[in-house]
Parts: structure tokens; sequence; C-alpha cells
């Protein structure tokens, strides 16, 4: 399966409407446009999309290197600062550490240029 294949193919990101800006080992950037059905009951970002902006940042960035064939995440948390009421949110991933089969990665997502989240996860990786 080629690089972009393996980034782009995901429909649970094309549900959300994330779309990923660019993914060079071990970093990636993607992107969300609000979107009023992805808010909870208060009128806020459902934080399940921002854990879902994490994780997917994380994973690209593991995918984007072409010999990993496929991911699974073991952990993942998340840390909320503000909450996103509309806007252009980005995610940021980054892998921290790699051994063999397992990574550890953060990533930190903004709205208009605020630090809303912050999330790290660690995954098992096929090779």
């Amino acid at each position: 399966m080629d690089k972009h294949k393996k980034l782009s193919g995901s429909p649970f990101l094309e549900l959300l409407g994330i779309k990923i800006d660019e993914a060079v080992y071990p970093r990636s950037w993607l992107i969300l446009s609000w979107d009023g059905r992805l808010v909870n009951p208060m009128g806020t970002l459902h934080g399940g999309v921002i854990s879902s902006l994490v994780d997917a940042a994380l994973g690209c960035a593991l995918l984007s290197k072409e010999e990993v064939k496929g991911i699974a995440t073991m952990e993942l948390k998340i840390n909320y600062f503000r909450t996103i009421t509309g806007g252009v949110v980005r995610a940021e991933g980054e892998i921290i550490h790699r051994r063999g089969t397992v990574a550890f990665g953060q990533a930190r997502i903004y709205c208009e240029n605020n630090l809303v989240a912050l999330g790290s996860a660690t995954y098992k990786l096929t090779i």
C-alpha cells in the first residue's frame, strides 16, 4: 500500500472532515474546519472530536514511515485547556519515541493560534 493511500484512506477521518495537511515522519499536521454537527449540547466542539484529532495526527505521523504497515492505539490521554466555538482547528503530532513495534507520541491542538488541548498516545505497530 502506498503512503498516500495509507494516510488518506480513513472513512472516519472523512466523516469528521479531518484533512491531512502534511505528514513526514516523525511529524504530521492536520486541519479541521468548523462543522456545527460536531458540537456537544453546550455548542462547543465535542471532546471526542479533539481526541480523534490527537489520535489521527499521531497515527498519520507513524504511517508516513514507509515500513509501518498498520497501527493500533494502546493508550490515549488528553488534557483539555479551552473550548472551541468556531474557527479552524489544527493538530500537530510528533512521535517522540519508538522502539521496535511500540511508539509514543504527543500532539498539540490549536484553534486560532490558541493551544486548546494536549494529548499523548502509545501505539503498537505492524511492520
